[in-house]
């Protein structure tokens, strides 16, 4: 009844006449759920009376016309209407509650009753959280693609996102790229060099938030094995060969006595050489997370010692003399190791 009361007002006391467009203070109106917005006007004029509706159903909010105001069944406690000025209190707002609000009124200026209309936007976000990276590979292998992507969990809306790497903003390349919405980057390929912290800083209007450090290592190797050790040795003396590579995770060894398999470990020990440890050490560095292998070769030779009595006086003394088959000598040698199966247990 008061509504069609207010249209009859305004209608019969400024009848034929255009309504002034009153500018809200605000527009839009950018709210969080579950905060309270003051949708703001200031006519130029006394104020008669006045219809708030919530576009595009037209549906009514609140209405005043000198008496009490009278609010929609679906706004009540959650409506407040200022009757100096027109402009309205909207408490605890959802997302539903997110759109055009319009009103209309009736203002005095000098004597003279003035027709006003005029609207608000009201844009209602929920704060942003459960910002998380997610890696596309669980362990990353150099070389290989990787994407990271900042996941939001939820509804919320996104407005921008930023990347860091270790506290900084992350730079792009040609290898390293960002989505069109920045949601996702891209290592094409990754290295060694990426290694760091990863963040992702989601933001809307109203709130934003950093996701915990997704801390990347790329896996890579074994790079090229080197075998240390003797080329040589005494017959009953003690030989230590060692195998190394640099690799992530550490890699494994196994070892090979001319072709056949004998220990795994990154040190292969002879506590008493003998004749039959003659011959060609190979050590097989493999990484089970990328893969890969290399391996380094060794040939070994075994010699004897012999004591020679000199019978000049002025020559006495005894010296030990290693002969060594020329014939068993030879530099260390690294060579791809193509049939060894990663089928090994890890050291």
């Amino acid at each position: 009844m008061e509504v069609h009361l207010i249209n009859w007002i305004i209608i019969s006391l400024c009848a034929g006449c255009l309504a002034l467009e009153v500018k809200p203070v605000t527009d839009p109106v950018i709210s969080k759920v579950g905060d309270n917005v003051q949708l703001e006007i200031k006519p130029p004029g006394v104020l008669a009376a006045v219809i708030w509706s919530f576009s595009p159903a037209n549906i009514l909010v609140v209405s005043w016309v000198g008496f009490n105001p009278v609010i929609a069944p679906e706004y009540v406690n959650r409506v407040t209407l200022n009757t100096a000025t027109g402009s309205v209190e909207l408490r605890s707002v959802s997302l539903s509650d997110a759109g055009v609000y319009a009103f209309q009124g009736l203002i005095e200026v000098s004597g003279n009753a003035e027709n006003i209309n005029g609207k608000v936007t009201l844009n209602v976000y929920e704060a942003i959280s459960n910002v998380n990276v997610k890696p596309s590979l669980a362990q990353p292998i150099a070389i290989q693609a990787l994407k990271l992507t900042c996941e939001v969990l939820g509804s919320q809306t996104v407005s921008s996102r930023l990347w860091l790497k270790d506290g900084q903003p992350l730079s792009t390349s040609d290898r390293i790229t960002l989505s069109v919405d920045k949601s996702t980057v891209s290592f094409n390929p990754v290295l060694q060099s990426d290694n760091g912290e990863y963040q992702c800083k989601a933001s809307n209007p109203v709130s934003e938030e950093t996701s915990a450090v997704y801390r990347l290592e790329v896996n890579y190797g074994p790079e090229q094995a080197s075998l240390t050790g003797p080329d040589q040795a005494v017959l009953n003396s003690s030989v230590t060969f060692t195998c190394s590579a640099q690799s992530l995770p550490p890699c494994n060894h196994t070892w090979y006595f001319n072709g056949t398999e004998t220990a795994q470990g990154s040190q292969y020990k002879i506590a008493s050489v003998s004749n039959a440890d003659r011959g060609s050490y190979t050590c097989v560095a493999w990484n089970s997370v990328t893969g890969r292998n290399t391996s380094a070769v060794k040939e070994f030779t075994v010699t004897e010692a012999h004591n020679i009595q000199y019978t000049d006086p002025k020559q006495q003394r005894e010296e030990t003399i290693v002969n060594t088959p020329k014939s068993q000598t030879g530099p260390m040698q690294t060579r791809g190791f193509p049939h060894y199966k990663q089928t090994l247990n890890p050291q």
